[in-house]
């Protein structure tokens, strides 16, 4: 009975050091050329010692765009768009492009993207603040050689900030596991 009592106490010390933190975020909607960029300051709950990796959880629908060669501008073709998720400062930055496969409708996504690059020291007392934003191709600005002639659109359904690291218990925690494994110890020394 003791060593179950044990395991327990132990199993819900790991759970209370878990790593993974997730925070939903209320961003969903239209995103296109005319939104503007979305942003919300968070605060986690928790504090960590190091963040290992950062990851945005997002689904929705890209509809591409179509575009022209200023050297064949009779001749225009669907070409992605897309949204992205970052953090400043400094620029990290995950992204979801698509829509050129199922133009002219929209093609779904589902995906956890990666923010990178890593170096998360910023975010260690769990708070931060998080922008999302539509996105076109640079490559057909200006001197690159070409242009949207009409812009595409993401429908932004869901999205879910997670946020790996390692937890630093509240001393409160560590208190009331601290004062369980001294009640067993003092009820093993009382039989």
């Amino acid at each position: 009975m003791r060593n179950a009592i044990i395991a327990i106490m132990l199993a819900m010390t790991v759970a209370a050091l878990g790593d993974t933190v997730e925070l939903p975020l209320n961003c969903g909607g239209t995103y296109d050329i005319n939104t503007p960029y979305w942003t919300s300051n968070f605060d986690l709950g928790v504090t960590f010692s190091e963040v290992s990796h950062v990851y945005i959880d997002w689904s929705g629908e890209i509809t591409a765009g179509r575009a022209i060669y200023y050297a064949d501008p009779c001749n225009p073709f669907p070409l992605e768009v897309g949204i992205y998720a970052g953090f400043y400062p400094p620029f990290r930055h995950a992204e979801a492009w698509g829509g050129e496969q199922t133009y002219p409708s929209p093609e779904p996504f589902d995906s956890i993207s990666e923010i990178k690059p890593s170096v998360w020291s910023d975010l260690l007392d769990g708070q931060g603040n998080i922008g999302i934003q539509y996105e076109e191709l640079a490559w057909v600005y200006g001197s690159y050689g070409g242009e949207y002639i009409e812009h595409g659109s993401v429908m932004l359904d869901d999205a879910t900030l997670i946020v790996d690291g390692t937890i630093i218990p509240e001393p409160a925690s560590l208190l009331l596991l601290g004062t369980g494994f001294l009640g067993l110890i003092a009820k093993r020394r009382q039989k």
